[in-house]
This record gives C-alpha cells, sequence and structure tokens, in this order.
C-alpha cells in the first residue's frame, strides 16, 4: 500500500467486527420480547429472533425498546467493516487491474445499500445489495484460489453458500423457521472470517 496515512486504518474491519458484537449483545440483552413465534416471550431469543428486530423502536410485545439505536449502530458496524474489508484487501493482495475496481469499489457500493436494509426499503435492498456484492466476493475467492490461500478460499465458499441459502429461505419462505439460527451462523462465521483474514494479511504483509 502506497499510502502510510492508509496503513494506520488497515484494522478498521476487526474494529468494526469487535464493536458488531458487542453492541449487538448489548442491545439484544436489553431487548424487552417477543418475536415472530411468540410475540408474548420475554427477553431476546437467539433461536426465533433476527439479528434486525433489535433495530425495531417497539418490540414484539409492545414494549419500547430503548436500545433501538445500539442495534442500528451495532449493524452499521458491520456494514463498515466489511465495506474496510473489501476495500483494504486489493492492497493486501496487491491486485491489479478489473478486479482491483470491481472488489475495492463494488463491494463498498454494496455495504451502503445494505445500510439501507434497516429502513422501509428493506427487501429491495437486500437484493440490491447481495446483487452488487457478488461480483466483489468473486473477485476475493478468484485472489485467494490464486494466492494458493485455500483455507480463506473455502471457508469463503462456505459462506457464500450460507448466504445464498439466506436468501432463498427470506424469498420463497420455505424453512422460514430455520431462518433466524442460519442469518446468525451466516454472521459468525462472516465476522470470524473478516477477521482472521484481516489480521492474518497485515502480518504477513509487514504493510504497518
Amino acid at each position: 500500500m502506497n499510502s502510510s496515512f492508509l496503513n494506520r486504518f488497515q484494522y478498521l474491519p476487526i474494529i468494526g467486527c469487535c464493536l458488531f458484537l458487542f453492541l449487538i449483545s448489548m442491545a439484544s440483552y436489553h431487548f424487552p420480547g417477543g418475536s415472530q413465534a411468540e410475540n408474548c416471550a420475554l427477553g431476546y431469543s437467539w433461536v426465533n429472533n433476527y439479528l434486525c428486530d433489535v433495530i425495531a423502536i417497539e418490540a414484539y410485545n409492545g414494549d419500547a425498546h430503548p436500545y433501538s439505536k445500539i442495534g442500528l449502530a451495532a449493524m452499521m458496524c458491520l456494514c463498515g467493516a466489511i465495506s474496510m474489508f473489501f476495500f483494504f484487501f486489493t492492497d493486501w493482495m496487491e491486485v491489479k487491474g478489473r478486479w482491483r475496481f470491481i472488489i475495492k469499489w463494488m463491494g463498498l457500493v454494496s455495504m451502503i445499500c445494505a445500510m439501507l436494509i434497516f429502513t422501509e426499503l428493506h427487501n429491495i435492498m437486500i437484493a440490491i445489495s447481495s446483487i452488487l456484492a457478488l461480483p466483489a466476493l468473486l473477485g476475493v475467492f478468484i485472489i485467494l484460489y490464486r494466492k494458493k490461500l485455500f483455507p480463506f478460499f473455502y471457508a469463503g465458499i462456505l459462506i457464500l453458500l450460507l448466504l445464498l441459502l439466506n436468501n432463498v429461505i427470506y424469498y420463497t419462505q420455505y424453512m422460514e423457521e430455520c431462518l433466524p439460527q442460519i442469518q446468525k451462523i451466516s454472521v459468525l462465521c462472516v465476522v470470524f472470517w473478516i477477521v482472521v483474514m484481516n489480521w492474518k494479511m497485515v502480518k504477513v504483509s509487514k504493510l504497518i
């Protein structure tokens, strides 16, 4: 990476992921209760509640959720972490040509669109952000394969399959009762993948 200024920010994906885990735990701990499966349940259910439930001002049981903004901040941190991962990946891997543009900028734009998932544009932004992220992810997988970083490559393919499964269940509503669990597993896999790769790439490339 040419800019020593940018070098100082290469751990932003890790920081964003850690902030996400901390803030989402705080917001879910203070969640009043209820889910699509049981409106009158108490507290946050890691089985039945979706991650985005914690950003709702009013919970399913009708009580106000005072930590909804904390939940929203958690989601923004996650989107920001993923966007920064795409941004720095091309420098870590010294990617040139069209893949540099596709990974860096389509990945960044897809996460900007993902931030709008938490608005009334929820459904359409899920589709748009997913479509934009696919070319960026494809580029990441190609580079990982070319560099023979097979553990990261195969883990990434598994994550992609999980994300596709999320979308299939969401839009078809088939086995919808399993979606909250699959969603959380997918997000945790993404977080772990980004954190480990971020740490490894910075150390190996000795850019800081």
